[in-house]
């Protein structure tokens, strides 16, 4: 947590003493726009949100006392107004050692469950009986890279996403328990193998795999990503000045958002690279 504050421009902030005098100015500065909400134990949760340039923000929450006394539990960035990730199913559940709640995503596009940590969980409390409608993914990241991206002609982008869609289409009917749906993927999944094992021997592995988003690390929320920059723009924290850079990013047929700090990033980013990175993943949920 304190390691990735540095993404949204708080990069002179590295010790736990510095971190607590700057949480605790935010916090008596901005006490008036406390929000609290009541869980269905009756336990008082508030949190304050402080806008930090038109995207980025630092969240403070917490749980109130009997007398009305705020403890502090954590804090974490956030990004505003992200654009939709996933419609896939998803679900949403309280953390056993603290009062912060993680979400799951069951997207196809993935091949696997992806766990990231709630950004609006007010929200969810307020909504929690009702569907979850959509998630929209962001992360931060402290160490990246710009690679140069892989040379496709439409035809095969095309391709591409044929494969993807019929790929798709097998795993639902995989789940669903259809025995020659998991017969047809365990072959394209030997068939890729023994092909990339192939081509390894005299390829580099970036020119070779064009996007990949996998776990990284002891933490569920932490993954490797290498995706497609759609759009790239800057941010100024307005409590540090630093210049943060925004990327947006499409892998596996999917779109996020990567925050990271100027200086962190080697290369030059710019739409139609490559963005690589480990990332520490955020969602927000949005209910019907």
């Amino acid at each position: 947590m304190q390691n990735f504050i540095r993404s949204i421009g708080f990069s002179m902030y590295k010790k736990k003493a510095e971190v607590k005098e700057l949480l605790d100015r935010i916090q008596s500065e901005n006490i008036a726009s406390t929000k609290v909400v009541v869980t269905a134990e009756k336990e008082r949760l508030w949190e304050i949100r402080k806008d930090l340039s038109p995207s980025l923000g630092i969240c403070i929450h917490g749980y109130l006392e009997n007398l009305g006394t705020y403890v502090r539990e954590g804090y974490f960035p956030y990004i505003k107004n992200t654009p939709t990730s996933s419609t896939a199913k998803c679900a949403v559940e309280k953390h056993i050692d603290d009062i912060n709640y993680s979400g799951m995503l069951e997207d196809n596009n993935l091949g696997t469950s992806l766990i990231f940590r709630l950004s609006n969980k007010f929200h969810y409390l307020d909504n929690i009986r009702s569907k979850i409608k959509s998630t929209d993914l962001f992360g931060f990241c402290i160490d990246g890279k710009i690679l140069l991206p892989i040379h496709k002609t439409v035809a095969q982008m095309e391709l591409s996403k044929q494969k993807l869609l019929n790929k798709n289409i097998l795993l639902e009917a995989a789940k669903n328990g259809d025995e020659d749906a998991m017969d047809t993927l365990s072959a394209d999944e030997l068939i890729l193998y023994t092909t990339l094992n192939a081509r390894i021997q005299n390829e580099d592995l970036y020119s070779i795999v064009d996007t990949v988003f996998m776990p990284y690390g002891m933490e569920t929320d932490m993954y490797s990503i290498l995706g497609n920059i759609l759009d790239v723009y800057e941010e100024k924290n307005s409590f540090t000045g630093e210049i943060i850079i925004l990327l947006k990013i499409e892998c596996n047929d999917m779109i996020n958002i990567v925050a990271i700090k100027k200086e962190d990033l080697q290369g030059e980013p710019k739409v139609g690279r490559r963005f690589k990175g480990n990332i520490w993943v955020h969602g927000t949920i949005h209910m019907e």
